[in-house]
């Protein structure tokens, strides 16, 4: 009989991730009330009765993140370990965000941390225009744990999907150049500009991800071919 379990709570935890500087970068925020008042966290929101898991991150994004039109999430997994909230029996569905430009997340109580290597196993997380850094095992509840699994789901993606196109900014003309950045900034490591060029992009236009624009891009170095991004959500097997 189903009055025989009790209800846990279920809420969902956003991972929004930019790439600034030349670095990913995590949106955080510090918690006003207990359990781990003061401490940074994740975004997050109780499901309500009458929404779905998606809903509630569309009603996190618009409300407390003021984020309104297409903002790209997909579900990362669920984290249900008992003990992880110690108010109650809580469950968080956690979700993967990419937005394209930092200043789109334009509310006060929302702060960006650029995500550096550190010698502890976790992460060093940087304020972006601001002077506060610590390891993220100093979030609040499993947040750590999240956002270990999601910068890996993000290094593991960008091989085999098109999730590396959401970090543009203009989707619409780039060059293999910007793209490049993006993928090293996400990886956190270096890659060849010419390899860059003949493998991943020559797949993206095998695969019908993008093609070339017919224009140039004229900066400081040579002239360079801009690409415009015309697929969406198709998979590749890497060469």
């Amino acid at each position: 009989m189903l009055s025989e379990y009790k209800h846990p709570y279920v809420t969902v935890d956003l991972l929004l991730f930019s790439v600034i500087d030349g670095q990913l970068a995590v949106c955080l925020t510090v918690r006003d009330e207990e359990p781990y008042k003061d401490m940074y966290a994740l975004p997050g929101s109780f499901i309500r009765e009458n929404e779905s898991a998606e809903g509630a991150v569309e009603r996190l994004l618009s409300d407390k993140l003021s984020l309104t039109g297409q903002i790209y999430t997909e579900q990362l997994m669920t984290f249900s370990d008992v003990n992880r909230d110690p108010r109650e029996r809580v469950i968080s569905i956690a979700y993967i965000g990419i937005i394209p430009d930092q200043h789109m997340v334009n509310v006060p109580w929302m702060k960006w941390f650029t995500i550096q290597g550190s010698n502890v196993g976790s992460y060093k997380l940087c304020q972006v225009d601001g002077d506060e850094s610590f390891i993220s095992t100093s979030l609040g509840f499993d947040h750590d744990e999240m956002l270990n699994i999601a910068i890996d789901r993000l290094k593991g993606k960008i091989d085999y999907t098109d999730i590396i196109f959401k970090f543009l900014k203009d989707s619409k003309q780039f060059t293999a150049s910007t793209l490049r950045h993006i993928y090293e900034s996400v990886t956190g490591q270096e890659i060849n500009r010419g390899n860059f060029t003949k493998y991943q992009m020559n797949t993206y236009m095998e695969h019908g991800l993008i093609k070339k624009t017919g224009s140039i891009s004229i900066g400081r170095g040579r002239p360079a071919d801009t690409y415009s991004y015309i697929g969406g959500d198709r998979l590749w097997i890497r060469y």
